[in-house]
């Protein structure tokens, strides 16, 4: 591969690498690094959206989105120490919208943010089901419609104090298991 081709090859991986960071949870911090902690109380299967402001812009960029949610009540992630703003979502709870909280990282700590979601009331959900059914003139496409109430939450979140680096596992927060 030619300098030329490799620049662009390198800039387009670093690029998408940008879009997603992996929760974290080395067995040490690495240099220059801080660590945050967005958890709840116990594991709800929650599917994170973490946006963060770009100091520069100021516009908000994802720095995870997964849809599968994490086996612990934790969500660690990387960010350069600092006051960062952050703003929480969760994408298969009904939310009124995300959370937006300002969080000091330090180098080679942990910051918790403690999250925590509120009913806030009920929304209703219709589907479409299309199918294909015998009729007197021979076969006809049919829609059941259904209806289903779901529970709408209020996103809270607060940022505590930096704290020393451990493990997920050894935060005083930590939950392993769905309840």
């Amino acid at each position: 591969m030619t300098g030329a081709i490799r620049l662009p090859v390198a800039l387009a991986c670093l690029a998408l690498a940008g879009c997603h960071t992996a929760d974290l949870n080395p067995p040490a911090p690495r240099a220059n690094t801080g660590y945050v902690d967005f958890y709840t109380d116990k594991n709800l299967d929650l599917s994170w959206e973490i946006k963060r402001t770009k100091e520069k812009t100021g516009e908000m960029r994802a720095v995870f989105s997964e849809f599968n949610p994490p086996a612990e009540n934790i969500l660690r992630l990387a960010a350069p120490a600092g006051k960062h703003r952050y703003a929480v979502w969760i994408k298969n709870v009904a939310t009124t919208g995300p959370q937006l909280v300002v969080v000091q990282v330090a180098n080679a700590m942990v910051t918790p943010v403690h999250v925590t979601l509120k009913r806030s009331g009920t929304t209703s959900v219709e589907s479409k089901e299309y199918s294909f059914r015998g009729s007197a003139k021979g076969y006809g496409r049919g829609a059941k419609i259904t209806s289903e109430e779901h529970a709408v939450f209020d996103i809270s979140a607060a940022a505590g104090n930096p704290q020393d680096y451990q493990p997920k596992q050894r935060m005083p927060y930590f939950s392993p298991t769905a309840n």
